[in-house]
């Protein structure tokens, strides 16, 4: 069992862009020479267990379809699974708002996603996890690309609290973005990185090992998602004018040459803030400060795609 795939699905990803896409796929599954099980998600986090459950069958190899938030759920399933992750392949086909952690590791062509699901060329990749408060108790979680905190952590927990027509599409993204930058207020932040502490106002921060987020910002340019380090961007004192005016900067990741920008790169990040301000991981809110980020132990396997 351990050569067959177990494929996700989350069927409202991308403004439910994802079973359309398997509806297309489907077919060269179906005349593929290995055996798989596909399963729809039905609610939030419902990725994690049915992946936990997967393993306990035998499972080892996993198709994601869907977005960040999808993948995100299946590697917290994956590493809550008992099993070193290192024994996993994780397979992304993108279908989701923002698809940005494939804009790092690479999206397939559709054409050859079962020849390269046989060949089986994989890359280690670095896992990290975060500690945060929610609801005043402490918890933890694992994210594959990006954690994004202050202005994107509000943005994503305005998306996460309210429902919508456009749940789960672009234009909800963009409300919710206009929506904050008007009223987002730079805060005092402490971090420490490997030990080292520094004390600035910001107004976002992002921390990870892939280079995209928010939908094509490339907020962390330098970040190599298997070298074992976590990549730190801050921008600091900014008016909302020169954000917006410096958009795009940070598609292009020229925004880390600006003097409001500071970069940092760590094994174990700490960050705390007074007022707390609030955090995502892979597009998913989480919670608020304080945060400690760390690289896991063990990497897990992706596929290569051509």
């Amino acid at each position: 069992m351990q050569y067959d795939w177990f494929v996700i699905i989350n069927p409202v990803s991308g403004g439910k862009a994802a079973p359309k896409r398997w509806h297309k796929i489907k077919p060269l599954f179906d005349a593929a020479p290995f055996n798989y099980e596909v399963i729809f998600t039905e609610y939030r986090d419902h990725a994690a267990l049915i992946a936990k459950n997967a393993v306990q069958q035998g499972f080892r190899r996993f198709v994601i379809l869907g977005g960040d938030g999808t993948a995100n759920d299946v590697i917290n399933g994956l590493c809550q699974s008992g099993i070193s992750t290192e024994m996993f392949t994780v397979a992304m086909i993108p279908a989701g708002t923002g698809n940005d952690w494939v804009r790092t590791i690479g999206k397939p062509d559709f054409a050859m996603i079962v020849e390269d699901l046989i060949r089986h060329e994989t890359m280690k990749h670095d896992i990290a996890n975060v500690t945060y408060v929610n609801a005043g108790k402490e918890a933890m979680r694992y994210f594959i690309n990006m954690a994004g905190l202050g202005f994107e952590g509000v943005v994503a927990k305005k998306i996460y609290e309210r429902s919508s027509k456009w749940q789960g599409g672009k234009m909800q993204y963009q409300l919710a973005i206009l929506s904050t930058l008007f009223v987002y207020k730079h805060t005092q932040l402490e971090i420490k990185v490997d030990g080292n502490s520094s004390e600035m106002q910001f107004l976002s921060a992002a921390i990870g090992s892939g280079k995209f987020n928010g939908g094509g910002m490339k907020q962390l340019p330098a970040a190599i998602f298997n070298d074992g380090i976590l990549d730190l961007t801050v921008i600091a004192t900014m008016s909302k004018m020169k954000m917006v005016i410096s958009l795009p900067k940070l598609k292009t990741g020229a925004h880390i040459g600006m003097q409001e920008v500071q970069t940092f790169k760590g094994k174990i990040i700490e960050m705390n803030s007074n007022p707390p301000v609030h955090m995502d991981a892979d597009g998913e809110y989480l919670g608020q400060t304080p945060l400690r980020f760390q690289v896991a132990s063990e990497q897990i396997n992706v596929i290569k795609w051509r």
